[in-house]
């Protein structure tokens, strides 16, 4: 494969041009004198090029709230837990399940 930047822009161009086509690809590479494993070879990597590009997904940064100085303290056994006042009783009952096969 050649480095060169016009080169692989002749080949990207013609890959978008196959694209707009309804022509096999044997038919376009007659067409345009080229080899169709060359076509197939520049499609592919014509396609992993998109896969490169920015999603347009954004990272998002969670920042954790400090438990409120009215929380709820529990130790047991060496395991401590801190919990606020609006807590889940469902949740607090699961993870004190838990706790009680830890210790």
């Amino acid at each position: 494969m050649k480095q060169d930047p016009e080169y692989q822009a002749e080949w990207l161009k013609l890959v978008n041009e196959y694209k707009l086509t309804n022509q096999t690809m044997k038919v376009f590479s007659e067409e345009h004198n080229i080899k169709v494993y060359q076509l197939q070879y520049w499609l592919k990597k014509y396609k992993l090029r998109i896969k490169d590009k920015p999603t347009g997904f954004t990272e998002v940064n969670v920042i954790k709230k400090p438990v409120a100085e009215d929380s709820i303290k529990i130790t047991y056994g060496n395991i401590k837990i801190e919990i606020s006042d609006n807590f889940n009783e469902g949740t607090l009952l699961k993870l004190l399940k838990v706790v009680d096969m830890i210790v």
